[in-house]
C-alpha cells in the first residue's frame, strides 16, 4: 500500500491563497508555498505544472469571492449592490483585489468575464428594465469605470474611510447622476421615436 499523501492539492491551494492574501500575487512563489507548508517545492509541482497554472486557480477563487460580494444584498437596488460589493471587497481584501484586477495583465480576461456576469444581472434591477441591452451595457461600462476607480483608490490606501456606508453614499451620488441621465436619454429618444 503506497504511503498516504502528506500534502494535498487543497493544501497547496490554501497555502498559495494565504500568501496572495497577505503579500499579493507578485510574491507567490513555489518556495514561499513550500515554506508555508513546511516541505520542499515537490507538492506544488505535483499538482500544478507551472506557477501560472496555480496563479490562475487562485485568481478563479478570488473572482468567485468577488462575485459573492456583488451578489449580497446591501440595499434594495441590485445595481447598487454590485458596486457596493466591488468596493467593499477592495476595502476588506486589498491584496486580493490587487491580484485580481490591478496586477498581472495576462489575467485581463477575468475582468471581461466578471463584467459579463454583472451585465447579465442588470435586468434584475427594476429601474433598468426599460433600457435596451446596449444601453445597459454602456451604463455598466460607465459605472464600472467609477466603481473600479473608487475600489482602486481604496485598495492602494488613498481612501481610508472605506466602510459600507461611505461606499454606498458615494455610489448613490455618482450612480444617481449616471443612471438618471441614462434613463432620461432613453425616455427622450423613445418619445422622439413615437
Amino acid at each position: 500500500m503506497p504511503p498516504k499523501e502528506k500534502y494535498t492539492r487543497e493544501n497547496v491551494i490554501e497555502a498559495a491563497f494565504a500568501i496572495v492574501e497577505k503579500r499579493g500575487l507578485s510574491d507567490l512563489t513555489a518556495r514561499r508555498i513550500a515554506a508555508k507548508l513546511g516541505s520542499s517545492t515537490a507538492p506544488v509541482y505535483k499538482y500544478f505544472e507551472t506557477m501560472d497554472e496555480l496563479s490562475l486557480e487562485i485568481i478563479r477563487i478570488i473572482k468567485e469571492m468577488l462575485l459573492d460580494y456583488t451578489s449580497r444584498r446591501y440595499t434594495e437596488r441590485v445595481f447598487l449592490n454590485m458596486g457596493t460589493g466591488v468596493a467593499l471587497f477592495a476595502c476588506q481584501h486589498k491584496q486580493l483585489y490587487r491580484a485580481l484586477l490591478l496586477e498581472k495583465a495576462n489575467f485581463g480576461d477575468v475582468v471581461e468575464e466578471f463584467l459579463v456576469i454583472l451585465e447579465n444581472k442588470l435586468p434584475d434591477d427594476e429601474r433598468l428594465k426599460p433600457l435596451s441591452a446596449e444601453e445597459r451595457h454602456i451604463l455598466l461600462q460607465k459605472m464600472w469605470t467609477y466603481t473600479h476607480g473608487l475600489a482602486s483608490l481604496i485598495c492602494v490606501g488613498l481612501i481610508e474611510n472605506c466602510n459600507q456606508e461611505f461606499i454606498i453614499k458615494n455610489l448613490i451620488d455618482v450612480g444617481g447622476d449616471v443612471i438618471g441621465a441614462t434613463l432620461s436619454k432613453h425616455k427622450s429618444e423613445n418619445t422622439e421615436n413615437d
